[in-house]
C-alpha cells in the first residue's frame, strides 16, 4: 500500500529530473575527452574522470609538469588548465606564472574539438596586465582568470618503527607545491 502511494512522487521525482536536464544549456557532446586521443611521445593520460556534466582529464607531460583540465557546467560553460610541476610553488610570482604558462599551454596536445581553449587562454594572458594575484584576463563576455593555489601536499606513511629519536638537525623547509590555475567562465 506504502509503494503505491509513493509512486506518483517517484514519478514527480523522475519527470522534474528529466525536465532539469532538458534545461541544461551546455550540450552533453562536449563533455568529451579534451586531449587528442594519439598523444605526441612522452605524453602520459594519467586519468579520465566523466560526470553527469563535467569530464577531468589529467595528463603528465615530458618536461615534468602534469596538466589537469576540466570542462562542464549547466547555466555556464566553464573550463580550468591547472599546471603543476618544477618550480611552482605557493610563492611563485606573477611574471613566472605567466612565463610557465607561455612556455607549457602551447604543448598541450588538445583534441581538435575541445570545450578547453589553450590558444584563448594564451591570448588572454598575451593582452592581461598583471598586478596582483588572482589576475582576471580579457576573455570578452566571460570571466576569466589567473591564480596560484596550493597543491595538495600527499602524506608518506611510514611502516617502519622509529628506532631512536635522531638529534634535531634544522633542514631547510621545503616550500609548498603550488597550482597554476587558469580558468574560464561564461554565462549562457
Amino acid at each position: 500500500m506504502a509503494f503505491t502511494r509513493a509512486l506518483p512522487l517517484l514519478l514527480l521525482l523522475a519527470s522534474s529530473a528529466r525536465a532539469a536536464d532538458e534545461e541544461c544549456l551546455v550540450d552533453p557532446k562536449v563533455l568529451k575527452p579534451q586531449f587528442a586521443s594519439k598523444l605526441p611521445r612522452g605524453f602520459k593520460l594519467v586519468s579520465t574522470r566523466k560526470e553527469k556534466r563535467q569530464i577531468k582529464q589529467v595528463l603528465s607531460l615530458p618536461d615534468g609538469f602534469e596538466a589537469t583540465v576540466t570542462a562542464g557546467g549547466c547555466e555556464h560553460l566553464a573550463f580550468t588548465i591547472g599546471l603543476k610541476g618544477p618550480g611552482l610553488t605557493v610563492k611563485t610570482v606573477g611574471a613566472e606564472l605567466i612565463a610557465i604558462s607561455r612556455r607549457v599551454l602551447p604543448t598541450l596536445p588538445m583534441d581538435k574539438d575541445s570545450t578547453v581553449d589553450v590558444k584563448l587562454m594564451q591570448q588572454a594572458l598575451e593582452e592581461a596586465r598583471i598586478s596582483t594575484m588572482p589576475a582576471q584576463l580579457p576573455c570578452g563576455n566571460a570571466t576569466c582568470q589567473l591564480s596560484l593555489e596550493p597543491g595538495a601536499v600527499k602524506a608518506v606513511k611510514s611502516k617502519a618503527k622509529p628506532k631512536k629519536a635522531p638529534e634535531k638537525v634544522e633542514a631547510p623547509a621545503e616550500e609548498q607545491p603550488g597550482v597554476l590555475t587558469l580558468s574560464y567562465d561564461l554565462a549562457l
